[in-house]
């Protein structure tokens, strides 16, 4: 009996264990919403926030802000369902700007921290849009910067990376709803030289 009660004990204490570590290290987006490759969760920053949430925040270094102030996407994939990877060209595009005081959004490499390259290109901001450009803006993402294009974020040394778009101070439409926000597409357009 006892045997068989300290059996079970170690065998849920690993699965406990294991959980926590799938639930922590694993997608920032548990419960939340999806809009083609863009996932958020509206309790990051809540006080609501269940202690899982809140680890895997706190796991990632993420000094996030409540909803009424931010509300954070974030992508992995492509809008085909492609891992983003470091050796691909990707083309994001907004066809409008999002419906915020202010945006950024910034390239994460494998690791959950900015790509370390040099290269001074990890994020592109709502200042850097071109003033009297209209709404669409376009933003190349490649391990060298590619020739003629204004909006580069380098994902060199970034491996398996993830896409942060942070919408500040939004409008209330997108903090009651994340998926009517204007997010941009994904567009794989070559990887390791080939078209």
């Amino acid at each position: 009996m006892w045997i068989r009660t300290g059996l079970a004990t170690l065998a849920g204490l690993a699965g406990g264990s294991a959980l926590a570590l799938l639930l922590v290290f694993g997608p920032l987006e548990i419960g939340g919403a999806q809009a083609g490759p863009w996932r958020t969760n509206l309790l990051i920053g809540a006080p609501d926030a269940s202690p899982v949430l809140r680890a895997a925040i706190a796991r990632r270094g993420l000094l996030a802000l409540s909803r009424s102030e931010t509300v954070y996407f974030n992508a992995t994939t492509d809008d085909a369902g492609r891992r983003l990877r470091e050796d691909c060209t990707y083309r994001v595009s907004l066809e409008r700007r999002p419906d915020t005081r202010w945006w950024s959004l910034t390239l994460y490499a494998a690791d959950d921290y900015l790509a370390v390259n040099g290269d001074q290109a990890a994020s592109i901001t709502a200042e850097q849009a071109a003033p009297g450009a209209g709404d669409a803006m376009t933003i190349m993402i490649a391990a060298t910067r590619p020739d003629s294009a204004p909006h580069w974020i380098s994902s060199r040394n970034g491996g398996q990376f993830a896409l942060t778009l942070r919408l500040y101070q939004p409008a209330d439409t997108i903090r009651e709803d994340p998926t009517l926000a204007a997010l941009p597409a994904i567009e794989r357009l070559s990887c390791g030289g080939m078209g």
